[in-house]
């Protein structure tokens, strides 16, 4: 699914318009009427509405999902906020919702009764707006936030920004939005992805031909692309067929980390795994990960000696690394990073610790032309692009494609709604998983996944996503089956990979038939 800024979405329509042939008041009735079936499908039994509408596009959408619904029953009335330079398609459809018997009112915030409604439709401000709301639409967005009806916005809460500009102080809180044809990048941003509560993308028959020339920001990768790229293993396949991959982290007060990822590397469809780690850390992660082979590292007192630096790690030997999970910031992991983006011919994944390095490894990344993954979080990634984790979160979608396109990486920005990004800057943003992988750990688990996928196909962009989505995938099915969002456990996460895995190959199958 395409994820648009507003400009894009503009120039879809224009393009459908001027160079398609298409009616722009085609497009709004097709708004208006996948916008009311959805409503109609979330709120079985409705009987009364209302509609808030604007002087706007968005108003138009309202016209006409107030005349879709009354043809299905539902009585329904009509507020104008404003009505002030109605043109084009908007008047058009409020001259046709007057002329099939309907008369609008005027909305005043010292009458409405927003209580007596079952749904409250918000169809006041597009994606236009910028800053704070102004009169008369801040005194609706008041009238609105005092009330229990549940709330639906068309397209995007009205106050909401579409892009990653600031959330003003007032806005549309809605229980649910209907998108119209793309999500906007603010539906995947916090706060503002608080105030569209449920979201629900409906078709209004944009012909895919204007997306060549208008383009889109982002896609929203799910069940549908992971299958669609997920490798079908071959009946005569061996384990090396599957990769060589080698793990490097773990220190003493991070014992368990290196075990989580190389679990989740197995689980995830390593081949063959080398894990390497400080010599003592071995006996308690090969109880853990018996099928991993390992690397002893020299060590002092639990964390790496200064002669590991120069241990054989053979980084020319493995189909992909991954190097961090646990590693601590010692100044042999500097050299061990610093190593590994040397030497190693295949793929290269930094994460947790090994990221730290980075800013002082500049000439070493720049010269790098193999593939590179870097998994930061916000912390990290403000420490990779030298700002704070406020302004990573409030620019996660430009601010990831500026360090992918910059260091020619492979960026996975985690946090609630991953972004992963291209070298080129395609980016692609995730909806799978939950607040139970706000937890230590849970990163390690990412790695591994990583690192078992990337070696598993040549598109590498497909196999990172499909990684973050397995990661994700697999926390949903543990909060559904067992687990709490509260007590899911990084250790226990990687136990879940395979069940993830196993839908994707169900979904896979149902496509063919």
């Amino acid at each position: 699914m395409r994820v648009v800024t507003a400009e894009q979405m503009r120039e879809a329509d224009r393009l459908a318009i001027e160079e398609i042939g298409m009616k722009e008041e085609l497009l709004m009735e097709n708004a208006g009427r996948a916008a009311a079936a959805k409503i109609i499908e979330l709120y079985p039994g409705l009987q009364y509405a209302a509609v808030l509408a604007g002087k706007g596009n968005n108003g138009g959408d309202g016209y006409t999902i107030a005349r879709t619904l009354e043809s299905e029953g539902i009585r329904t009335d009509v507020y104008f906020v404003s009505s002030d330079g109605l043109k084009g398609a908007a008047l058009y459809h409020r001259t046709l919702y007057e002329k099939s018997g309907f008369t609008p009112r005027q909305f005043d915030p010292s009458s409405f009764q927003a209580d007596s409604y079952g749904v409250i439709i918000d169809a006041m401000l597009g994606t236009g707006i910028k800053g704070e709301v102004k009169p008369p639409f801040d005194k609706a967005v008041q009238v609105l936030g005092k009330t229990d009806t549940p709330i639906v916005a068309v397209d995007i809460p009205s106050g909401i920004p579409s892009g990653e500009e600031d959330v003003p102080s007032s806005a549309v809180k809605a229980d649910a939005t209907v998108i119209l044809e793309s999500p906007k990048l603010s539906a995947y941003l916090f706060p503002a992805k608080e105030y569209y509560g449920q979201t629900h993308t409906v078709s209004i028959g944009m012909p895919n031909a204007v997306w060549h020339k208008a383009g889109n920001e982002a896609v929203e990768w799910g069940m549908t692309e992971t299958s669609a790229s997920f490798p079908v293993r071959k009946e005569n396949a061996h384990k090396g067929r599957h990769g060589r991959g080698l793990l490097i982290g773990g220190s003493k007060n991070m014992a368990g980390a290196p075990a989580i990822a190389a679990l989740a590397a197995l689980e995830s469809g390593a081949g063959l795994l080398t894990t390497a780690l400080p010599e003592s850390l071995m006996y308690t992660t090969a109880p853990l990960v018996p099928e991993t082979t390992f690397l002893r590292l020299p060590e002092k007192e639990g964390e790496l000696a200064e002669d590991s630096v120069s241990s054989d790690f053979g980084f020319d030997r493995y189909d992909a690394v991954a190097v961090g999970p646990g590693l601590g910031r010692l100044k042999e992991a500097k050299e061990i990073v610093r190593r590994a983006l040397v030497e190693t011919a295949g793929i290269l994944i930094l994460d947790a610790d090994a990221l730290y390095w980075l800013p002082e490894l500049e000439q070493e990344l720049s010269e790098r032309t193999a593939p590179l993954i870097l998994t930061p979080h916000p912390g990290e990634m403000a420490h990779l692009a030298g700002t704070t984790p406020g302004e990573v979160n409030k620019h996660r979608f430009s601010l990831a494609g500026q360090y992918a396109r910059k260091t020619g990486c492979y960026l996975v920005l985690k946090g609630a709604n991953t972004i992963c990004t291209t070298p080129e800057g395609d980016q692609a943003v995730h909806t799978s998983g939950n607040a139970g992988l706000a937890k230590g750990g849970s990163g390690d688990t990412l790695t591994g996944i990583l690192l078992g996928q990337v070696m598993q196909d040549e598109d590498t962009a497909a196999m990172v996503n499909n990684a973050v989505f397995l990661h994700g995938h697999a926390a949903d099915l543990a909060v559904e089956q067992e687990e709490t969002d509260y007590s899911l456990r990084a250790s226990k996460l990687a136990s879940y990979v395979p069940r993830a895995i196993k839908n994707v190959q169900l979904f896979q199958e149902n496509r063919r038939r």
